[in-house]
């Protein structure tokens, strides 16, 4: 009788193995598809406007998140999350050239 329970006890470890291995392919992928769909454009300006983020972020007691990979109106800046010491999420403009090498608070909520 108790061979017969640690048998099921493991034949149940291998579904929550297979499960667990499933899980773990997929977001395998779904990396692997974000980074091979992301150009070469969208990160060489996230890259800088990380960066710039980060500095930002720093000295101001924020907690960078992310920034976008896209410049919308060419201004050399591009929106970019971080979150305060309340947890609100603060809305950033960063620079990604050489002109802009800095990030200005556009707007503070209680995110999204």
């Amino acid at each position: 009788m108790p061979f017969k329970f640690k048998q099921k006890q493991y034949q149940n470890f291998k579904l929550i193995d297979w499960i667990i291995g499933v899980i773990i392919f997929t977001i395998i992928i779904v990396i692997a598809l974000s980074n091979l769909l992301e150009t070469k454009e969208s990160r060489q300006i996230r890259k800088p406007a990380i960066r710039n983020l980060r500095t930002f972020s720093h000295g101001s007691k924020l907690d960078a998140l992310e920034c976008e990979g896209r410049d919308k109106d060419k201004n050399g800046l591009v929106l970019c999350k971080a979150t305060n010491r309340q947890g609100q999420t603060v809305i950033l403009q960063c620079g990604y050239d050489q002109r802009h090498q800095y990030c200005t608070i556009q707007a503070v909520g209680d995110g999204e």
